[in-house]
Parts: structure tokens; C-alpha cells; sequence
């Protein structure tokens, strides 16, 4: 684990964390030929959220945290594959899409929203879209979502990120890093 770090608040998320080589494999989904003027974000940034805690109070960060070991502890390893590519027109952000979630990601997402709950300065979604993001300020004319070749990944990891503004764009850095352990 890594020592958490903050301001008196940070910008913060609950995420699946990839490694180094899945973000490689990740970022073969991303195309420029589709929006030239999109902004792609940098290979560390590829992950996928859980639940977005807003500006949180480094107090807060490290008690969800804690809460979330409790849940994190109990979960083995678990698959996901990836294999649509799609988009959120209003935001203008192209995602790499997860057509059939696993119930093992729909619950762990489930439980870390209503851990975070009591602390959320916004309503919860309603509806929770696993995915990637790929680029945002992103516009095309293509018509979305069509299917890509697929990418199944092994999920071994859960952070707790901060993102940090600097002058090459928006930072995504994990503060917190729990291994899921796979049972005996």
C-alpha cells in the first residue's frame, strides 16, 4: 500500500487500478482517426471508476478507505472484457465499454457507492456504466457504440486516486492500493 497524501481536500475516486501492461493493452483501443481534435488521455490515467467522491477532507478519504478494506478483503481476482466502444455524447467523452458487467463488478460497485454515500456532496447515479475513458472533447461523426475486438482483463487491483491538476492536463494518482487476493 502506498502512504496516502492530500491537502485538506482532494479531488478523489474509488477505481479499478490497471497495471502497466493492461493500460498498454488499454490504449491500443484508442483512435485519433475517429476525432482530430480529441483529447486522448495519457496511459496513466486508464482506469476504471468505481464511485467519484468529489472534494473530500483527507479524514474522510482514509476512512472510506478502511471501509473499503472490509469489503475489498473478502473479493478474489475477478475478469472483465471489454468490447464496445462508445460514447457519452453530451459529455463528449469516447469510452471503452463492458456490453455484459460481471456481477462481481456491479456488487463491489454497489457496496463502495453506499459506504461513500454519507459523504457524497451530490446524489448518487443512478445508473452505473462500467468503462475506460479513452479521450474526451470528443466529437465524431460515427455512429457509437459499435463492437471492437475484445479485451478481457484480470482485475487484481482497487485504489483510492487523487486527481491532480498541472500544466500537461489532469493527473490520476493513486494514493491507496489494495491487491485482491485470490482464494485458497
Amino acid at each position: 500500500m502506498n502512504k496516502m497524501t492530500g491537502n485538506i481536500t482532494d479531488r478523489c475516486f474509488l477505481s479499478l487500478k490497471f497495471s502497466t501492461e493492461q493500460q498498454q493493452l488499454l490504449q491500443h483501443y484508442q483512435q485519433p482517426e475517429l476525432s482530430a481534435d480529441a483529447k486522448w488521455h495519457p496511459i496513466n490515467n486508464l482506469h476504471l471508476t468505481l464511485v467519484f467522491l468529489g472534494q473530500q477532507p483527507l479524514a474522510v478519504q482514509q476512512q472510506l478507505w478502511s471501509q473499503s478494506l472490509k469489503l475489498l478483503r473478502q473479493l478474489p481476482p475477478f475478469e472483465l472484457c471489454f468490447d464496445a466502444l462508445d460514447q457519452f455524447r453530451q459529455a463528449k467523452v469516447l469510452y471503452l465499454a463492458i456490453s455484459q458487467p460481471t456481477e462481481t463488478l456491479t456488487l463491489l460497485q454497489q457496496q463502495l457507492q453506499q459506504l461513500a454515500l454519507p459523504f457524497l456532496n451530490a446524489p448518487a447515479p443512478e445508473i452505473f456504466v462500467p468503462h475506460v475513458t479513452l479521450a474526451r472533447k470528443f466529437q465524431s461523426a460515427a455512429v457509437f457504440p459499435f463492437a471492437v475486438k475484445p479485451l478481457s482483463l484480470l482485475c487484481t487491483e482497487v485504489a483510492l486516486y487523487h486527481s491532480i491538476s498541472t500544466e500537461q492536463g489532469v493527473l490520476y494518482q493513486p494514493v491507496q492500493t489494495y491487491t485482491l487476493v485470490p482464494k485458497a
